[in-house]
C-alpha cells in the first residue's frame, strides 16, 4: 500500500517536473512572413492576325492564231493596269493583222509591208478586238477579248485587193488580152550592168518590185537605188532611146497632190499620172527582143536631175554609157524645191502578145532579190 502510494507520488512528481521544464524552454523563433505578391495590371493590346497581301503581276495570254486574248490582273485594278491592257491590245492587234496577211499573201516581206501600210493609215491603232467577259477568283481578275474577225476581214480586204497579189495586176489593161507575167525561168539568161557605178541591189523589200506605194494607191514596179544627188546614170544594156526628157520642168506641189487624190479615189495609179508626172525627168531605152527570149524589153531610168544633150529619141546607146544624173524629180521634195530623197528608180518592162509586165512581178521577195543579184553580177 505504502509502495503503491510512493510510486504514484513519483509519477506525479515526474509529470510536474516535465511540465515545468517545458514551460521554461524558450519558444522557437517566429518565421518572417513572405512579402505579398503584388500583381500589376497593364493595358491589354489585341493584335489582329496579319493577312499576307498577294501581289498579282499582270499576265497576258494569246492564242496561237491570235483569235483570243486573256488578261490576269489583280482583283483591284488601277490606271497602270488599264494602260497595260491598252498597250497589249495594240501590240497584239499588229500581230494579228500580220498573221492574217501572211496566211493570204504567202510572202513574208510583202505581208509585212502591207501591214505597215495599214498601220500608217490607222496610226498604228487597229481596234480589232472586242470585249468578251470578265470574272474574278480570289485575288485575281480574268478579262477576255476575242478577235473581231468580221471587222478585220472588212479592214484588210481593200489592201489585199490593191497590194496583195501583184502577179494578177495588169500594168497596161487597155491592151492586155492574156495576163501572164514571166516566171523566173524566162529570165534565166538575163545579164545586165548596174545602172549606177558602185551601187548595189537593195535587200529591203520596200525598195524592190511588188512593194506597196500607198501614197498613189499603186505597186512599185522597179528598184530604188539610193545614190547621192548627181550620180552618173548609165544604160544597163545596148538599146535605142525612145524617151529623153531634155527640157523637163517640175510640176507645182498642189497639182501633184490633186492628181494623187484622184488616184486614191480611183483605187489605183492612172497610167498617165505615173508616166508623165510621178517618174519625173526620165530616159526610156528599147532593148528589142535581145535581152529576154519572146519578150520586148524597155528599161526606165526615173527621177533624174539631168539628161545629157546627146541622149535623144532614136539615138543608140551602149552598155554602161552615161545618159544623165540622178535626182529626185517627180517626188514631193522636188516639187517643194529641195533635194531630199534623191535616188534612181529603175525598172525593166517586158511585153508579149498577151500584155505588159515588170521584171519580178509577183515573185517571192527573197527569190527576187537573189535573182537580181545574179542578173547584175559583173
Amino acid at each position: 500500500m505504502i509502495i503503491a502510494f510512493r510510486t504514484t507520488i513519483i509519477f506525479l512528481f515526474s509529470i510536474v517536473t516535465l511540465a515545468w521544464l517545458i514551460s521554461c524552454t524558450p519558444p522557437p523563433p517566429l518565421l518572417e512572413p513572405e512579402p505579398p505578391v503584388v500583381i500589376t495590371l497593364v493595358d491589354t493590346v489585341i493584335v489582329e492576325k496579319e493577312i499576307p497581301v498577294v501581289e498579282i503581276d499582270p499576265i497576258v495570254h494569246t492564242s496561237n492564231n491570235f483569235d483570243e486574248i486573256s488578261f490576269i490582273l489583280p482583283a483591284e485594278i488601277n490606271a497602270q493596269h488599264l494602260w497595260f491592257i491598252e498597250e497589249s491590245l495594240r501590240e497584239i492587234s499588229a500581230g494579228s493583222v500580220k498573221h492574217i496577211l501572211a496566211d493570204s499573201v504567202r510572202d513574208d516581206s510583202l505581208s509585212v509591208l502591207i501591214a505597215q501600210t495599214i498601220f500608217n493609215d490607222f496610226s498604228a491603232d487597229v481596234p480589232n478586238y472586242k470585249f468578251l467577259s470578265a470574272t474574278s477568283s480570289g485575288d485575281s481578275l480574268f478579262i477576255h477579248y476575242k478577235l473581231n474577225k468580221m471587222f478585220i476581214d472588212h479592214l484588210i480586204k481593200p489592201y489585199l485587193d490593191t497590194y496583195g497579189f501583184p502577179a494578177l495586176k495588169s500594168i497596161a489593161p487597155l491592151y492586155t488580152s492574156h495576163h501572164n507575167p514571166p516566171a523566173l525561168e524566162a529570165v534565166s539568161e538575163l545579164k545586165l550592168t548596174l545602172p549606177c557605178e558602185a551601187c548595189a541591189v537593195p535587200k529591203q523589200a520596200l525598195l524592190l518590185p511588188n512593194a506597196p506605194r500607198d501614197y498613189r494607191n499603186g505597186t512599185h514596179r522597179g528598184i530604188d537605188f539610193y545614190v547621192n544627188w548627181g550620180s552618173p546614170v548609165r544604160a544597163v544594156a545596148d538599146g535605142v532611146v525612145i524617151r529623153a526628157d531634155q527640157h523637163y520642168e517640175e510640176v507645182p506641189s498642189e497639182f501633184r497632190k490633186k492628181l494623187l487624190a484622184e488616184a486614191k479615189q480611183l483605187g489605183h495609179t492612172p497610167s498617165d499620172v505615173f508616166e508623165h508626172i510621178l517618174v519625173g525627168q526620165s530616159v526610156y531605152i528599147d532593148h528589142g527582143f535581145d535581152l529576154v527570149p519572146d519578150y520586148r524589153t524597155v528599161s526606165i531610168y526615173a527621177h533624174l536631175s539631168h539628161v545629157k544633150p546627146e541622149i535623144k529619141p532614136g539615138e543608140l546607146v551602149a552598155t554602161g554609157q552615161v545618159m544623165g544624173l540622178s535626182g529626185n524629180s517627180g517626188t514631193e521634195p522636188s516639187t517643194l524645191g529641195t533635194r531630199k530623197g534623191a535616188h534612181l528608180h529603175w525598172e525593166l518592162i517586158l511585153q508579149d502578145a498577151g500584155g505588159e509586165y515588170y521584171l519580178g512581178q509577183g515573185w517571192d521577195t527573197e527569190k527576187l532579190y537573189q535573182e537580181l543579184i545574179r542578173i547584175f553580177s559583173e
